[in-house]
């Protein structure tokens, strides 16, 4: 059998807000996820993370730059700048062939944050989907 093009990572259960991620953990050991989810998976974390905030692992250019909008009006320019920036990570990763959809929506009526809508074509032509909520600070 071919290698999963995708890969396989430990699984990760996301948690609202600025909290992060945490390991999820089956019955006796921590559980991993492979195929198209673990890259939906990758691709959530890496829009999730800003932009150096992995530096002190020696990864500075990991991570998106949509928090350097939040708090900003989120207006038909910079709402545009944010789906540029998720375009950029996305492609960041080699899986990713193609972006098809990206839709940023405000959170109302704070404006605190924005959620991230996105539709990809991965290697093998293969679509699939995510949602994305980014808090701010």
């Amino acid at each position: 059998m071919p290698p999963d093009p995708f890969g396989t990572d430990l699984r990760l259960v996301f948690t609202r807000g600025r909290e992060g991620a945490d390991l999820a953990i089956g019955l006796q050991d921590f559980e991993t996820v492979s195929g198209i989810d673990n890259l939906v998976q990758a691709l959530t974390l890496r829009l999730l993370v800003d932009r150096g905030e992995l530096d002190g692992l020696g990864h500075p250019r990991y991570g998106s730059r949509i928090r350097d909008l939040i708090g900003e009006p989120l207006d038909r320019a910079n709402l545009e700048l944010l789906r540029r920036y998720v375009r950029q990570e996305l492609l960041r990763d080699p899986r990713v062939e193609e972006v098809l959809l990206v839709r940023v929506t405000p959170h109302e009526p704070s404006h605190d944050g924005v959620d991230v809508e996105v539709r990809i074509r991965a290697g093998g032509g293969l679509e699939t989907s995510l949602e994305v909520r980014i808090d701010g600070a």
